[in-house]
This record gives C-alpha cells, structure tokens and sequence, in this order.
C-alpha cells in the first residue's frame, strides 16, 4: 500500500472542527433562525415577533453546549419554559424600572450560581438571562405577551426541526464524527513525525509543529472521553476510550522517541551517516505507512499495519540504539491501530447500555472534581463568582444610565458575559481585552457593512446569518473574534430595525468599555482570586487525582479494577490538567509584562504534561495483560509509587502554603514538554515486561515530581530524595538550568531534570 503524504479535504476539515461541532451549530444556528423567520413572516408576524423570533433562535444554539444529542434536546425542551418565564417576568416588570432592575440583578445572580451544575446548568442560566435581556431590548409590553410567546414557541419548535434535519441525532453517528476527528489529527501526528525524521538535526521548527499536533490529538481524545461522560457506562464505550488512548500514547512514545533519535543525529562529514540516512529514510516511509489507515469496519486490512516487521527484531533494520527504539515504537503503534480497526461492531446502535457500578478504589479516582485543590468547596467558588457577578452588574447598571438611559443594559451584558468559563482575575481581565477588543473591530466592520448595504433589507439579512455563522464556527479560545462578528450581526439587526447610526455605535462601544470596567473592579474588589492561587489550587486537584491513580496501579501490582477503570481514572486527570492549564492562560499570555513569572509558568506546564504524559502511560501499560513474568517486581512498584506519592503529598503542601514571593527556580529557556520527555535516558532493556513498563513510568512520575516541587519552591526541604526509592536508583538531580542549593546535595553540574531518570 503506497504511503499517502497529505491528508485530504475532509480529514483537513475535520482535524479543523473535531466532531464537525462548530460547524454543526453554525448551521444549526443559521438555519433555525432562517426557518423561525420564514414561518413567522408566513404567518405575518409583526417586526416585533419577527425580533423576538430570530433571538430566540439565536440564544437556542448559544445556550446549548451538551455534546450527546440526546443531551441537547433535554435542554432544549427545558430552556423552553425557563425562556418564556424570563421574557413574561421582564414584560411584567416593564412599568417598574426599580423592581426590574432588582429582578435582573437576582436572576444574574441564580444564572451564575447554575453554572456550578455543569454545561445544562450554564445553558439555563444563559436562556434566563437572555429572556430577561430580550424584554429590554424589545421593549416588551404584558399586552404583547401572547403573540411574543407564540414567536418564541415557534422558534423553538423550529429549532428543535433542524436539529433533528442537521447533524447527528444518535450516539454513534456523533461518535463516528469524533473518530474521524481522531483519525485526522492522527494522521497529522505522523506526517511531522516523519517530517522531523527528514529532518534531521536542522527540524526544530517541526518539533514545535509536532507538539502542536499532539496537542491537537490529546484535545480530541478529551473530547471524546467528555462525550462518553455524557452517556451511561457500557463496555462499548469504555472500549472504545481505552483504544483511542491507547493509540494515543502510542503516538507520543513514537515522537518522543523520534525527536531523541533526531537530537543524537551525527554531523554529515562522520562516517557512517549515509547508513543511517538509510535507516532514517526507512523509518520514515514506515511512519507514513501508519497513516494509512483503513475506514471502519474494514477489519481485513488491519493486519497490514505490522506485516513489515511482523518477525520482531530480525526483520528490522540495523541502525543506531534510538533509530531501532523508534522502529519499536513504529511496532507498537500498529499494533494499537490494529486493535482499534474493527470498531462497527462495538458502536452503541440505539439502546442504552446497563450501568456498570466502578469499583471503591477507581470511584475515588473518578470522583475527584475540577478544583479538588481549592481551598474551600466547590460550592464557595460558584458563590464567589456570583458575588462578583452581581457587584459587576449592580455597577454597570448605575454607570450605564449616565452614558445612555436607553441602553444600559448593553453595560449590563458586558459584565456578565466577562465572567463566564472565568475563575481568577487574570482570565477576567484577558476575557474583557478580548470583549473589547472585539467590540472595536466589530463597530468598525458593521458600519462598513451596513453602508455598503444601504437599506437592502434581503441582503442586510443575509449578511446578518453570515454574522452568525461566523460567530458560532469561531473557535472558543478566539473570543475576540466571536465579539467580532456578534457586533457585525448587531449592526445588521440595527439597520433592518431603522434605528442604525454611529452614534448608536459608538454608544455600544462606550457601554462595553464600561461594563468591563465594572467586571475588572468586581474581579479586583470582591472575593478576588489571583491567577497564581487559581493555578494552585487547580494543581493541587491534579496532584490529588495523580495521587488516586498511583495507588490504584500499585496496589495488587497494577492489577485491581478493569482496563476501562483505568482509562477513565486517566480521563480525568488529563481533565484536571486541563484546569490547570486553562487557570495559568493569564500567567503565560504575551500580554503578562512579567517575562520571569511567564516563564515560570511555562515551565510549570511543561512538568505537569510530563507527568501526565507518564499517568496516561502507566494508566495504558496496567491496562496491558499480564505477561506472567517479573513478578519480583511487584513488591518493588508498590515501593516506588510509595515514594512517589509521597513527593505528592510533599507537592500538595507546598501548592496550598507556597510563599507569595517564591523566588522563580532559574532556567535557560522554555524547551517544551516533547523537548523534556526526548531527554529522558532510554530504558537499557528491550523488550519491557508490563511489570517493567510499569515500573518506568513510576520511576519517571516520581522524578518529574521532584522537579515540578523544585519548580515551585526552590528553597524548600527534601531536593536530595533518590527518585527511585527503596530500588537503588540514583538520586535525583535539581530541574534544567537549576544550580543546587548550598548543602542540599552532591550535585557537581546542573542535570536537566528529564534526564533524571534510571535504566532499567
């Protein structure tokens, strides 16, 4: 089979939009407003219901953010009355601007409190606020209530038509869409990794691009572990998590390995390098064959994936040590994608699988929720942010009528919007720089559209859907451009309504501007969190949840509780990592004019994805059958990740009373996590037992750890424990670029803190 070298269109596409979920709800969005509007005209609605119409159907996509169909649709039907109460309570209310106000502050403050319940509590709390928004903006009187809700029922009648019309409507259509995603991201992972076995020496650039693909594919398998979090458990499911991660970690270890082997590269003029040139370009033609990976179901081409060195070693090429441990690892990753190829049979078709209660042990692991570092509960963080919240927007609305007496509440939205998926101060501060940001542009480009459109009412409207197709296909991560185009589409509505002009612009700016304000003052001024105690406690949850997934590998030697418990205990660590990275964004952003404390940060990241890169490993190798060999190394392992734990508890202690002015442990510069996890010296036996593998990764958790407790406090006890523990590995040098402390171990040159490791 020849080795396909570009991915195609569709696969592009789909690595793009992982799932087709951004692309489906701007369809979704732009056809249910399309429909909503033509039954309305249809029925001669007035240019009030056709307002209210078109809103709704707007605010049905934005509110809905469940990943299982059937998920979406239970939301749906229960923002329906939850919309319909919100626009009944702000007509009402109308004639009474005082009780309004304190109303609209009350439901602010329960919209925020139901974020704490998840993405269906986020989306209840958006269609109440937003109902209550739409009287304002309308100017919704009691007497027009019955045509109103009419518009409103309609709207979501229609939308609920053109869900079930556009995308998947089953599990397994939305599960097929996700492994697609999967196999597209894959297929990108192995096109750089070939690209920097090209490469050479001279391939730091597609390093860098290769650790982007990685990432990209970590993102998917979350993705799919989120959605199968969203159905009950079934083997189908949790099969099909533990081969995706699987296939997973097979791709790291065939990078990593990759970018060591390419690090070791000798100069062009030392003999011998044509031979391994040879080699390399053998290792590359291998990797691509790899990407070419069958359809699903088609079951009888999987063997194809290992026939080339099927004999093990003697069928591989001679080369260096590290070209022959990324054949290895060529090996293992055809193997991965030969056990993931007949997945038809395995797929839930319709029914809903029985629930398989998870044994004590992984239930622990699986019940650590996001934050389990915070220093209070999780429901005092909700109501710290409600708090907030709600002072943003008693100050927005007192600051909003000096501006304009009529648009006030533009103020309002602002500082509530900047506070959402936020949780210290520096994400609200990024979060309103982007608002307004967005804001701007968007002023700018709604004008010069609504000119060049005149009073054209069709093409108003139809630059008004492309505004919204636009605002719901934007990635997440770019909120700027999702203000963007949500002020273009408010542009286009203002033209169409008649009530168009710069002045009304340049008021929406002016609002925005303070309605940020408000939110940056209630983030500084009102239970504020910094993002440095975010970052904490959001490591201490990772820690905890590390700490729950080493004692269930140990205990019995790796061999309690199922494959899929594992997986899943992995899935949500991966899940607290992702905490943790989304807490230090205003830490490492390049607006942070602290360049050391940005650094540090960084460096921080790039430990916590080296340990959890060895979890997900640990999580897959225990998963593996028992070989029946090296059982002495039982005893041994639970010896280690004793150790290991306790440099966790030690890290635990040091996340919840670190000094607030630690000084930053000193290094040479951000390499990267691939960097750091190519310098790990290689294991000196070949093939590893599962007993061995296990053991490894152990080792490798508990030196990663000591040097993620060295990043964090420098001058704190301990640096010179043997990472090994009771099996006489060596000792455990200071992380890269960190001289020893005086008096506080042997060290006689700084060791880069990957290489801390022991042979096997």
């Amino acid at each position: 089979m020849a080795a396909r070298t570009t991915a195609s269109p569709g696969d592009r596409f789909a690595a793009f939009d992982p799932g087709l979920t951004r692309l489906t709800s701007a369809t979704r969005a732009v056809l249910g407003a399309a429909v909503t509007l033509a039954v309305l005209t249809a029925l001669d609605g007035s240019g009030a219901t056709l307002l209210v119409g078109g809103f709704t159907a707007m605010v049905t996509s934005l509110a809905v953010s469940d990943l299982h169909p059937r998920n979406q649709l239970v939301t749906l039907g229960l923002g329906a009355p939850l919309f319909l109460a919100g626009l009944t309570a702000g007509a009402v209310l109308a004639p009474y601007p005082a009780a309004a106000k304190a109303a609209f502050l009350v439901l602010i403050h329960l919209a925020a409190r139901a974020r704490g319940f998840g993405p269906r509590g986020l989306g209840l709390g958006i269609f109440g606020f937003m109902a209550f928004f739409l009287a304002l903006f309308a100017e919704v009187r009691a007497d027009r209530l019955p045509q109103l809700g009419a518009a409103v029922l309609t709207a979501f009648g229609a939308v609920a038509i053109v869900w079930c019309c556009v995308g998947p409507v089953t599990a397994s259509g939305a599960l097929a869409r996700l492994e697609r995603a999967f196999d597209a991201r894959l297929h990108g992972v192995l096109r750089d990794t070939a690209s920097v076995v090209a490469a050479g020496r001279g391939g730091g650039a597609r390093v860098r691009s290769l650790e982007r693909r990685l990432d990209g594919l970590h993102a998917t398998v979350l993705l799919i572990g989120d959605f199968l979090d969203e159905r009950p458990r079934g083997e189908a499911a949790d099969d099909l998590l533990r081969r995706v991660s699987r296939t997973e970690v097979a791709a790291q270890l065939l990078a990593v390995r990759a970018v060591r082997a390419v690090r070791a590269v000798r100069a062009p003029t030392e003999p011998g390098d044509a031979a391994e040139r040879a080699v390399r370009r053998r290792l590359e033609e291998r990797i691509l064959a790899l990407g070419n990976r069958p359809a699903a179901g088609a079951a009888g081409d999987g063997g194809r994936y290992g026939e080339e060195h099927a004999d093990g070693a003697a069928g591989r090429p001679a080369g260096s040590v590290l070209l022959r441990d990324c054949f290895r690892a060529a090996d293992e990753l055809a193997a991965a994608l030969r056990a993931s190829v007949p997945r038809a049979g395995l797929r839930v078709r319709g029914g809903t699988p029985p629930r398989r209660p998870a044994p004590p042990r992984v239930r622990a692991v699986g019940a650590a929720p996001r934050g389990a570092g915070d220093t209070g509960s999780p429901g005092r963080r909700v109501t710290r942010q409600a708090c907030q919240v709600t002072a943003a927007s008693a100050l927005a609305m007192a600051g909003g009528h000096f501006l304009s007496p009529d648009l006030w509440y533009w103020a309002v939205v602002a500082a509530w919007v900047v506070f959402v998926g936020t949780g210290s101060t520096g994400e609200v501060l990024l979060q309103c720089v982007r608002r307004l940001t967005g804001t701007v542009l968007g002023v700018v480009f709604g004008y010069g559209l609504a000119a060049l459109a005149g009073g054209d009412g069709p093409l108003l409207l139809g630059l008004l859907l492309v505004c919204m197709f636009g605002m719901f296909f934007t990635p997440p991560a770019a909120y700027w451009a999702v203000t963007f185009f949500l002020t273009g589409m408010l542009s286009m509505l203002l033209a169409l309504l008649g009530t168009f002009s710069a002045d009304v612009l340049f008021v929406r700016v002016q609002e925005t501007a303070l309605g940020v304000l408000c939110g940056i003052l209630a983030a500084v001024l009102v239970l504020p969190t910094t993002a440095r105690r975010a970052g904490d406690e959001e490591l201490a949850g990772f820690l905890l949840v590390l700490g729950d997934l080493l004692r269930a590998a140990a205990a019995e030697g790796g061999e309690a509780g199922t494959p899929a418990d594992r997986t899943r205990a992995a899935h949500v660590l991966d899940r607290a990592r992702e905490s943790f990275r989304k807490a230090c964004l205003p830490l490492v952003h390049p607006l942070n004019p602290q360049r050391a404390r940005r650094r540090r940060a960084r460096h921080l990241l790039e430990l916590v994805e080296v340990c959890a890169y060895h979890a997900r490993s640990l999580a897959t190798a225990a998963g593996c059958p028992p070989t029946g060999r090296d059982a002495e190394y039982v005893p041994r392992l639970a010896a280690v990740a004793g150790h290991a734990q306790e440099t966790l508890a030690r890290l635990v202690r040091v996340t919840r009373h670190r000094p607030g002015a630690a000084p930053p442990a000193p290094r040479s510069g951000v390499t990267g996590a691939l960097a750091l996890l190519s310098q790990e010296r290689r294991a000196s036996r070949h093939p590893l037992s599962r007993e061995r593998r296990m053991l490894l990764h152990v080792r490798r958790l508990d030196a990663g750890l000591t040097a993620l407790a060295y990043a964090l406090d420098p001058s704190g006890p301990g640096r010179t424990g043997r990472a090994g523990g009771p099996s006489g590995d060596a000792g455990t040098p200071p992380p890269r670029g960190a001289a020893p402390a005086p008096g506080r171990g042997p060290y006689r040159a700084p060791v880069p803190c990957a290489r801390m490791q022991s042979p096997d």
